[in-house]
């Protein structure tokens, strides 16, 4: 089973968020058919594979679950159609390419044994919601000494990762007949001359992480109103924050508030903290060779990096970061082809 094959055989297993248990077991029978011993913990599945003498312990991870398929998509999203040198369905980007790549890595070194220490795979669900993934999964795993998380990022090493936070913000105003607009307060006003203050606030966030950049803040929802002709007595706005080591969650926690003139946060989360390795860690080191790559480069959203935190890690995988979630998704076969190639020799270099 070649690169293609087995991304097609994992995109044509449906596992949305939730719905993973099919696609465990298809892992699972591959892997045991390989003559590993896979160990299934709830909807994951992981295995390890001894060296030929004791060292470090890498961990390569990917998820398999999706988000459901937008009504946009054109073909069956589970069809695993190969055309044009493109596998096409839902997670084939997102990231069932990186987990074959790196299934197909793993059985490499299985029979070549050409390292020491441990190496680690796991195929966990739940990424895209949270819940009983990677951070439910890892109090079973020996101690990592480094982690390679795959996702799309065209296959560079990605060292860093931002923060997510969440910050809802209520304000409250006074409803009143829209032809008598002084007998009210109306909270939308309000709610514009706060998010004002937000977006100066934000303004003041320059500092510039050496890969990551500046941190984000960003509108995404804003509800309010009941009727045209009525003032509105209620306004709720979501801040998205993407969160830097130079501004971090707890600078917006505290800034964010002391900002508002009128509202008052009503939700904040925040847990998902900023991740960085530095870039001349081994794990780092052995990734850009791999690659071929000069310096690591940022992944853009949130990924399970944010779960072993602890230790040295990259995100890195077959694909490209605009194409996750879209309707058709696809990736290229040749390039889940090169990111065995790629995870191969980054094991050997960093289990050396």
């Amino acid at each position: 089973m070649n690169a293609g094959e087995l991304t097609a055989a994992l995109v044509s297993v449906r596992s949305v968020s939730g719905g993973e248990a099919a696609l465990v077991a298809r892992i699972a029978e591959i892997l045991t058919s390989w003559g590993l011993a896979p160990r299934v913990s709830g909807r994951n599945v992981w295995c390890a594979v001894e060296g030929v003498s004791a060292g470090r312990t890498l961990l390569l991870q990917g998820h398999i679950d999706t988000v459901p398929a937008s009504p946009e998509w054109t073909r069956d999203p589970w069809s695993a159609e190969r055309k044009d040198g493109r596998i096409l369905g839902l997670g084939a980007n997102d990231t069932k390419g990186g987990v074959a790549a790196m299934m197909l890595a793993v059985r490499a070194l299985a029979e070549s044994r050409a390292f020491r220490g441990t190496l680690l795979f796991a195929a966990t669900c739940d990424e895209e919601t949270g819940g009983q993934g990677l951070e439910a999964l890892r109090p079973e795993l020996p101690p990592l000494s480094g982690a390679v998380i795959a996702e799309p990022t065209n296959l560079l090493p990605a060292a860093a990762q931002r923060g997510l936070m969440r910050i809802v913000v209520r304000v409250d105003g006074k409803a009143a007949h829209a032809a008598r607009p002084w007998q009210g307060r109306n909270a939308i006003d309000l709610a514009m001359d706060d998010l004002a203050a937000v977006r100066a606030l934000a303004a003041t966030a320059v500092r510039e992480h050496p890969i990551l950049g500046r941190a984000t803040c960003t509108t995404t929802l804003i509800e309010g109103g009941t009727k045209a002709n009525v003032v509105p007595s209620l306004c709720r706005f979501t801040l998205d924050l993407r969160p830097t080591p130079e501004h971090p969650n707890a600078w917006w926690a505290d800034e964010v508030p002391k900002a508002l003139r009128h509202g008052k946060v009503e939700l904040l989360r925040g847990r998902m903290t900023p991740v960085t390795t530095d870039p001349a860690d081994p794990l780092v080191r052995a990734a850009l060779a791999a690659c071929g790559a000069g310096a690591p480069v940022a992944f853009g959203g949130v990924s399970d990096l944010f779960h072993v935190r602890d230790v040295p890690g990259v995100v890195l995988g077959p694909g490209r970061p605009e194409v996750s979630h879209t309707a058709d998704e696809w990736v290229e076969e040749a390039e889940v082809a090169r990111a065995v190639s790629v995870y191969r020799s980054l094991a050997e270099e960093y289990l050396r």
